[in-house]
């Protein structure tokens, strides 16, 4: 059937020709609901099919890069427009402008399209501003912190014609074995829901969503999807039922809902109760009760795995009906447009379906385009710069990393280093000189390369123009295999100047018509249009400079480039071939996690795409690479992108002797800065994992440092925690960098050397194993009742800890109504509570003032404690400032009770500040200082 399908031969055109094709409508004549009516009056099936189908990008605009696919991608449903548009990017506002006039203008009802974006921490072009992922924003404690980096991706999105960003994640990590944490803002529901608040009244621009640097946000994955099975994405919901779902793992989209300017849902993979989230009749009901006004999307594959994961389907159009049916609206990418218009036929004409709920769904999509101001103005604004946009928000990517970096240990005050003496730092591990953004930030998780510092890099900025030395050595790859390292660009460099090599881009595959030449890296994909300034996806470039490795001694490491499909590239190092990569009709890329087996039987493998290459101690290299690239296949949802990419790496992990070649540069050190994680290649989407340790390589070199017996600052990357308590124990210094975006590198080092006071405090609980998960700190008093008898059951690091230069002093606290009253409250007050924060240190710092509601008397079982309002405040030295915290009584201190109804329960509350969620804090305590107050009800 699809083969006679993709025959069809009638143009869209000619089809228009065919039918009464009516002016645009004037939206500023109408009222929102009249246009609306309006519409949906004249709309038939096949419009509403494609008002709720996400169109891929590639399958739109062409190999030529001119939308000459667009006609074939409507051919099943001529003279409509597209719905929605996703995996697109298109930084040029000229390609975004043209695609959006051709689907208004050539279609019948004008309907403009809604883009849709990866905006975890960054837009998902790879090519504008980088902020550190979700988890270690919610280390900051920060709300406006937050908020403003929300801005910052929301103007950066619309930039590029951007309407709807796919975040904030909402989910609550429970078990960080889950390889998606890094997504999370940690494990407590009311901080998940202030970080949530924060993050999308950023992006909604507190729901001024027609704003042209604004976007309405999407939240996932709804709902409960941080607490899977066994640690692994989409595995069912391991909690203890829905009273948990309902009362902890809904609250933040609820108060995203309530408070952040939400305009999107997109549902879970996973099961609850046994039911997919899909088709889940609790979860759509609730976003009944919230009065949710948006669209509802499934995740991609989610509507596919209702009969191939979840066998509660028979059929794709079963799974479409059930689907609609329950409450869902747009399909991502899960079945081809014809066969998704084709079972919505079927569907309604049998009955299943009602053809009055698919226009009710199609209300919401058009509702939500009319606020965005599509139907006014859908096209990007001349006096908009995306680039310009990127370079103003570098201080922010900067501060926002600065700000959620956790100090874990500081012995015999180690830290901050000083660059004031002649004191020699041996930076060793994967992690000291390679760019480490997470998941959702292109290839190898290190994109853009530009405006961006490695560790490294901002230890030398620290320590230039002083006696000061640093030594490096990479001693272990970062996962279990050699992986492929694109090269920094401050090694590369042209006539003394670093930053990258001298691109020479020719209008054709032969390097015969030179057309643009620029400074650049060698590192990246040029998504679906070809390179600025060329007309063409057929060209090839020239790089060629200078490749500075600074090893600190000789490393039998290897050198290569990694391409896509249809490239061949040629490296020559100071005039001699070194390595040929023939062309293929398949790259040789790795992928961000490859399978278990890769490893298994990969671990001493060259990184494809590269030979061996000695670096010397003290050369430079003379570095020439030639890139022919062909753009001969359309891509297709799901298959992965043909696009041309290249990157030029290295790996400088010894093949001889990696950890003794890092012993003996150490060896000189004075102290040593060992960066040892995670990275791209092991904590993402499909990075679950079974242990929490680091990996045998990284362990096998942190012994041999550690054995020096010299002072070790161990620096962490990653989405997730790690159980090394032998490490932890001991390191001189501890300090959790996370995935701390494009300036991490620089923000790193600045803690390091104190020209920031690290204030972060930890979102995820740090196991002592990883036998005892979960360990979040707001357990039930039975969880904890008992020893292990082989080993602790509380965590080494608690929720809510961090350290300072500085030393704080809190006094005075006391609690009240917004009203006046201390003695008691009501559901409808909104509580207050006030400390004294005194820096009693000689630097300005930070303190995160923490109020927890402890264990009461309940109709049902209450955990021991549970965080109900926090503030970070900014202290300089000896001054001291007020924190002051509200909480919402009928958000945060109401539950269900035996009967599953909701209330705010009679009853005396006693609230805590601690300076952590664990239990020594609250041992520790002072009792009397409390606040007690009675809620009447």
């Amino acid at each position: 059937m699809r083969s006679l399908l993709l025959l069809t031969t009638i143009s869209l055109r000619t089809l228009a020709q065919q039918h009464d094709i009516a002016p645009p409508l004037d939206s500023r004549a109408r009222t929102k609901d009249a246009l609306i009516d309006e519409l949906l009056s004249r709309m038939e099936i096949p419009d509403l099919v494609q008002q709720l189908h996400l169109a891929f990008a590639d399958n739109v605009i062409g190999p030529a890069s001119d939308n000459s696919l667009y006609e074939h991608e409507l051919r099943f449903t001529p003279n409509a427009s597209i719905g929605h548009m996703h995996d697109w990017y298109p930084l040029n506002k000229t390609y975004y402008n043209e695609l959006q006039r051709l689907n208004v203008e050539s279609s019948r009802l004008k309907i403009p399209f809604l883009h849709w974006a990866e905006c975890l921490h960054g837009v998902g072009s790879f090519e504008q501003s980088m902020f550190p992922q979700a988890l270690a924003l919610s280390n900051s404690w920060d709300t406006e912190l937050v908020h403003r980096v929300g801005r910052a991706i929301a103007a950066e999105a619309r930039s590029i014609g951007v309407h709807a960003c796919l975040a904030p994640v909402l989910d609550l990590c429970k078990d960080p074995r889950w390889g998606r944490c890094q997504e999370d803002w940690g494990e407590d529901k009311v901080l998940t829901s202030h970080m949530g608040v924060a993050f999308a009244s950023g992006l909604s621009k507190n729901g001024s969503w027609a704003d042209s640097d604004a976007v309405a946000p999407v939240m996932k994955h709804f709902a409960a999807h941080g607490a899977p099975q066994g640690g692994s994405n989409g595995a069912p919901f391991m909690g203890h039922g829905n009273r948990e779902v309902l009362e902890e793992h809904l609250l933040p989209f609820k108060s995203v809902v309530d408070k952040g300017g939400v305009r999107g849902v997109m549902m879970a993979y996973h099961e609850l109760d046994d039911v997919p989230s899909h088709v889940n009749p609790m979860l759509y009901k609730q976003l009944e009760e919230w009065k949710f006004d948006g669209f509802v999307t499934a995740d991609d594959t989610g509507m596919k795995q209702l009969q191939t994961e979840h066998n509660v389907a028979e059929s794709p159009a079963d799974a479409i009906g059930q689907y609609y049916n329950a409450g869902g609206m747009v399909q991502f990418y899960d079945y081809p447009l014809y066969e998704l218009l084709n079972a919505t036929r079927g569907l309604i004409a049998n009955g299943t379906v009602k053809e009055d709920l698919l226009r009710e769904k199609v209300r919401k999509v058009l509702g939500v385009k009319y606020d965005l101001g599509l139907f006014d103005n859908p096209y990007i604004p001349d006096d908009v710069d995306p680039y310009q946009l990127t370079i103003d928000h570098i201080p922010l990517t900067l501060e926002s990393a600065q700000k959620s970096i956790v100090l874990l240990e500081n012995r015999n005050k180690t830290l901050p280093l000083s660059n004031t003496s002649s004191e020699t730092i041996a930076l060793i591990g994967p992690f000291g000189d390679i760019l480490n953004y997470g998941d959702y930030s292109g290839q190898y998780g290190m994109a853009p390369v530009a405006n961006s510092t490695t560790l490294q890099q901002g230890i030398l900025n620290h320590l230039e123009g002083t006696n000061g030395k640093l030594v490096s050595s990479m001693g272990a790859n970062t996962w279990l295999y050699n992986a492929q390292y694109p090269i920094p660009p401050y090694h590369m460099s042209v006539n003394g100047s670093s930053g990258g090599l001298e691109a020479t881009y020719y209008a054709d595959t032969n390097f015969s018509h030179p057309a643009v030449q620029k400074i650049e890296t060698p590192v990246g994909t040029w998504g679906l249009y070809p390179p600025s300034g060329l007309s063409s996806n057929n060209f090839s470039v020239i790089w060629e400079g200078e490749l500075d490795p600074a090893v600190d001694g000789d490393v039998d490491g290897w050198l290569g480039v990694a391409l896509g499909a249809n490239t061949t590239a040629k490296i020559y190092v100071d005039g001699h071939l070194h390595v040929d990569v023939p062309l293929t009709t398949a790259g040789n890329i790795l992928s961000n996690i490859p399978d278990r087996s890769y490893s298994l039987s990969n671990s001493t493998q060259a990184p494809p795409g590269s030979e061996p290459f000695t670096f010397k101690k003290g050369k430079t290299y003379h570095i020439r690479l030639e890139y022919q690239t062909w753009n001969l296949y359309q891509k297709i949802e799901n298959l992965g992108s043909l696009n041309s990419q290249v990157y030029l790496f290295w790996n400088l992990v010894d093949r001889t002797d990696p950890v003794g070649k890092s012993v003996a540069i150490a060896r000189t050190a004075d102290v040593i800065v060992l960066a040892l994680g995670g990275a791209w290649n092991s904590d993402g989407e499909s990075g679950d994992r079974g242990t929490m340790d680091f990996t045998a390589n990284q362990t096998a070199l942190a012994s041999a440092m550690f054995a020096l017996g010299k002072p070790v600052i161990l620096v962490l990357h990653g989405g997730r925690p790690f159980a090394v308590p032998d490490a932890y124990a001991r390191a001189a210094a501890v300090v959790d960098a996370n995935f701390p975006g494009q300036n991490g590198g620089q923000a790193t080092a600045d803690v390091l050397f104190g020209t920031t006071n690290p204030g972060a405090r930890l979102t995820l609980s740090v196991p002592v194993h990883v036998g005892q998960l979960p360990v979040f700190y707001n357990y039930k008093q039975t969880a904890k009742k008992k020893w292990y008898a082989d080993m602790e059951s509380l965590p080494y690091y608690p929720f809510g800890y961090g350290l300072s230069y500085s030393a704080f002093a809190v006094s005075k606290y006391r609690g009240r109504t917004a009203r006046g009253s201390s003695a008691n409250f009501t559901a409808t007050d909104t509580l207050v509570f006030e400390a004294d924060v005194a820096n009693t240190g000689d630097v300005a710092g930070s303190y995160v003032a923490q109020v927890y509601l402890l264990q009461r008397v309940s109709a049902i079982s209450q955990p021991l404690k549970q965080l109900v309002a926090f503030q970070r405040v900014y202290v300089g030295a000896g001054e001291t400032v007020t924190a002051r915290m509200e909480v919402d009584v009928e958000r945060y201190l109401r539950m269900l009770d035996r009967r599953y109804e909701w209330v705010v329960e009679k009853g005396t509350y006693t609230f805590a500040m601690l300076d952590n969620g664990g239990w020594d804090a609250l041992w520790n305590a002072d009792a009397g200082g409390n606040v007690t107050m009675k809620c009447l009800g």
